[in-house]
């Protein structure tokens, strides 16, 4: 019987130790310039012990043709908290890169010795992302950014590098255009109506409005943008437009709402590139930044301006322009007034608005952006040789981190600097041991994921170590606070260093912890028996 015990828990081991691997886009940063990105499988294993271990073998970076072996960056016995279908891991501490297993590399990583890192990585459903950060700054000079996956924090495609053609087909009729991956225009597009109506509608949907250009945004680090550009149907002006959604042509009457971009998370279709036709989201980022340039093809002086708007919702149906009121937008973040300014690349910051669409208390699961050559429809150039261009590139969702302030007890933390991360704090009355629920923290971010622990130390008058580690709704840009508090007790007398003739009953470090060995040449708080508490030097 014990070794049928034996053999059984050997296999629920070997089965927790299972490895599922994902693939997704590598992206890697070094002192702020990006390598080129390419696809990577990684592995996560959940340890018996409940525990997982993040493993990116193999790792190579590649820059003007030159490849260099890295190695194996393997984080084990990292502790997760889940919360529905998303686990969360987070690790702070130094590893070894190991040599990987490609034959005639040689590998730089196992000659670096200890490599700090700094890992969050999210398991959502069957996708992992993460983020590791690893300062090298002594030893190379370098500041390096991996990152895996976008976890549902960015739109795809967002540099506009990959295209693919999409095709609209009526009856033995084919009509192709390039749209850039995970965005889609007319071509892509569907009719609403029957009948001859239908048939009039479908001429909108013959005419792709987006191809791939060379045209780039200042100090990109991409080879191609997208430019959107604007026709004339049946003597009507159709506005150039691209969106995350989906097209469709539903009235004659360019101003008619039926004429909209739409996302529906229930559709299963799927584009020419294999792609849905909604983007998902699982944040909630507070702006977002676009370059673009425009060009009216023939000046319209009532209708100056090009469109950008993006609005998050829930994942049902949703269409803009809209043709009721919806409730179940999250945010929105929109400029209609998006001036030409001589045709010149212009970056975009639009801020998201969540408090006008609060009370539909609707979380966050899609974002429908659509681009257009006009803010009105119909509105622009009727010169079909020479068209309205909007050139898009660099799109971007983002995601403030900055802590504004913190409180204990309702008080506000003095001094406070959001760069400043160490706190000393005197407790006059009350408790010196502060709870984590009795601090407070406030940012400049929607999204933003704060988490606060607090660890009684034994010093003198007690006080507490609070740990405030907070971080971008998208993972990224974390920083971690450490706030002392201690006694009025502990805080005074902090001036002399010599220490007078008495029986030493306690000594202390800086920290508040008791010491029983000092260190010679290091700073103590003593503690004698006669009450007198003074700092000194260990000689």
């Amino acid at each position: 019987m014990k070794k049928l015990f034996t053999l059984a828990a050997l296999a629920i081991a070997a089965l927790s130790a299972q490895a599922k691997d994902y693939t997704d886009v590598l992206k890697v940063v070094v002192n702020g310039g990006a390598m080129p990105e390419k696809k990577t499988t990684v592995s996560i294993d959940q340890n018996a012990d409940q525990t997982y271990k993040l493993s990116l073998n193999n790792l190579t970076l590649t820059d003007d043709g030159v490849t260099l072996g890295v190695g194996n960056i393997v984080v084990d016995n990292v502790a997760g908290a889940t919360e529905g279908d998303v686990t969360t891991l987070e690790a702070n501490r130094t590893i070894q890169i190991t040599a990987g297993d490609i034959p005639g590399l040689a590998w730089t990583g196992p000659m670096l010795g200890d490599v700090p890192i700094d890992m969050r990585a999210e398991i959502r459903g069957e996708k992992l992302y993460f983020i590791i950060d690893i300062d090298m700054m002594e030893k190379m000079k370098q500041l390096i950014n991996v990152q895996f996956g976008d976890g549902g924090y960015q739109i795809g495609n967002a540099g506009f590098e990959s295209f693919h053609t999409a095709t609209f087909v009526d009856g033995e009729n084919k009509y192709s255009s390039d749209e850039p991956d995970s965005w889609h225009s007319f071509n892509s597009g569907v009719t609403k109506g029957e009948g001859f109506m239908a048939m009039l509608l479908k001429l909108a949907l013959y005419n792709g409005s987006t191809s791939k250009s060379t045209d780039v945004r200042p100090g990109s680090t991409g080879d191609s943008s997208v430019v959107i550009k604007s026709s004339v149907v049946a003597g009507i002006t159709a506005n150039g437009t691209m969106t995350t959604g989906r097209m469709q042509a539903g009235n004659m009457d360019a101003k008619n709402a039926a004429n909209c971009a739409f996302l529906d998370m229930s559709k299963t279709d799927l584009d020419d590139n294999g792609d849905p036709f909604y983007t998902v989201l699982n944040g909630q980022p507070d702006s977002l930044a676009v370059w673009v340039k425009f060009k009216q093809g023939q000046v319209v002086e009532d209708y100056p301006y090009a469109n950008v708007s993006a609005v998050i919702t829930d994942g049902t149906y949703y269409q803009d322009p809209e043709d009721k009121e919806y409730t179940n937008v999250v945010a929105k973040a929109q400029d209609k007034k998006v001036e030409s300014k001589d045709a010149a690349w212009q970056r975009l910051s639009i801020p998201f608005d969540y408090d006008t669409y609060s009370a539909n208390n609707a979380e966050a699961k899609a974002l429908l952006v659509t681009i257009s050559t006009n803010a009105e429809p119909g509105a622009g150039s009727k010169d079909e040789n020479n068209p309205d261009s909007v050139w898009v590139d660099d799109i971007e969702l983002i995601y403030n981190s900055t802590v504004t302030g913190i409180s204990l007890r309702g008080e506000a933390l003095a001094g406070f600097e959001a760069d400043s991360t160490e706190y000393w704090v005197t407790i006059k009355n009350g408790s010196t041991d502060v709870k984590a629920d009795e601090v407070a923290v406030t940012t400049d971010a929607k999204g933003m994921k704060v988490s606060v622990s607090s660890v009684d130390v034994d010093c003198i008058g007690g006080g507490s170590d609070i740990t405030v580690s907070a971080m971008g709704g998208d993972l990224k840009n974390r920083k971690t606070y450490v706030i002392h508090t201690r006694s009025e007790e502990f805080m005074t007398g902090i001036g002399e260093l010599e220490a007078e003739g008495d029986t030493v009953e306690a000594v202390y470090n800086l920290s508040g912890q008791r010491v029983e060995t000092p260190a010679k040449g290091q700073v103590y708080v003593v503690k004698y028996a006669n009450g007198k508490t003074v700092k000194t030097v260990k000689k």
